[in-house]
């Protein structure tokens, strides 16, 4: 996610300099085709294109809402993740202590399960983002990354698994069904951090309905066809009739075609919020946050620092 301040006037003409030399070549070709060749039809009446820019802009103001819609319900979801982790942390290691849970036999007993749930709950949120960027599977990196938190006979049985976060939570409620005896109490206690789990699965299934509900493709295709089309519609529409090559007159050509194209670009980055690109959702600091403050919540003092934006972009 590019930051606050992120976006500078050098990083956009090196994102987007292609598109503006385009335009710029365009409208030095419209305004040369009219001054040298003597065609009377090059410059386009105004009118009509007027027309097809005014409906152009209404159809791409609806996909760019629809576009925003998506990557906010996806940081909405993240930062639910976030909230959810912290209250399961809270969950863990204030109520599964021997004075609640007569399983527990003593304080070590206690800190080493509080321990096992809040690392498989740190790689629950690495696990997700893995999935969410690479498309469901865990790679060798995403693999190493795990086998900080978990066991290596739980990696080994997750590797034949087809959702790896799905079955982790499943291992967090069966360790608690575990543990948790029959008494009412300790069952409230568990129905508490079960209400957590839920909730671990709804904010999951929200990431993968955004994650695999394609945005229409025909919508999609037409949008940009058109957009480009209107766009090199406009040097053509904007010939000085009455001057020869005006500077002021292929600049304005120029930025306009420009910003067309470029609404239409940004809507599309924001379409997909789990790419790995400059604009997604910054699951890798989301996820860096949720593993400070549960390790916090167990106690340890030495913890890893907030990731930073490298060159105005948080990851």
């Amino acid at each position: 996610m590019i930051i606050r301040s992120g976006t500078t006037l050098w990083w956009v003409l090196r994102s987007d300099w292609p598109a503006l030399l385009y335009f710029l070549a365009l409208s030095l070709l419209a305004e040369f085709i009219y001054e040298y060749t003597h065609l009377e039809h090059t410059a386009l009446p105004m009118l009509p294109v007027s027309v097809l820019i005014t409906g152009m802009s209404i159809f791409l103001g609806f996909q760019i809402n629809q576009c925003y819609e998506r990557w906010w319900e996806a940081r909405r979801l993240w930062g639910q993740l976030v909230n959810v982790s912290r209250s399961f942390g809270r969950q863990v290691t204030t109520l599964l202590t021997p004075k609640r849970i007569a399983a527990l036999a003593d304080e070590a007993q206690a800190t080493a399960l509080q321990r096992e749930l809040i690392h498989r709950q740190i790689a629950y949120a690495n696990a997700l983002r893995i999935g969410l960027r690479s498309g469901g599977s865990v790679g060798e990196e995403g693999w190493r990354i795990l086998k900080d938190w978990l066991g290596d006979d739980e990696i080994e049985r997750l590797q034949h698994a087809r959702n790896v976060p799905t079955q982790l939570i499943q291992r967090q409620a069966q360790r608690l069904a575990e543990i948790v005896g029959s008494d009412w109490a300790e069952q409230q206690i568990l129905l508490q951090i079960d209400d957590s789990l839920n909730l671990f699965y709804d904010v999951q299934g929200g990431c993968e309905r955004i994650k695999r509900t394609a945005f229409p493709d025909r919508f999609r295709f037409h949008t940009h066809a058109f957009v480009w089309l209107v766009a090199s519609l406009i040097p053509f529409s904007l010939i000085q009739t009455d001057q020869r090559f005006d500077a002021v007159a292929i600049v304005m050509e120029t930025l306009l075609a420009f910003v067309f194209v470029t609404i239409e670009r940004l809507g599309s980055e924001l379409r997909d919020p789990f790419e790995n690109h400059v604009n997604d959702t910054p699951m890798s600091a989301l996820c860096r946050t949720i593993e400070i403050d549960l390790r916090q919540q167990l106690g340890e003092a030495e913890v890893p620092a907030p990731l930073d934006a490298v060159k105005g972009v948080l990851m």
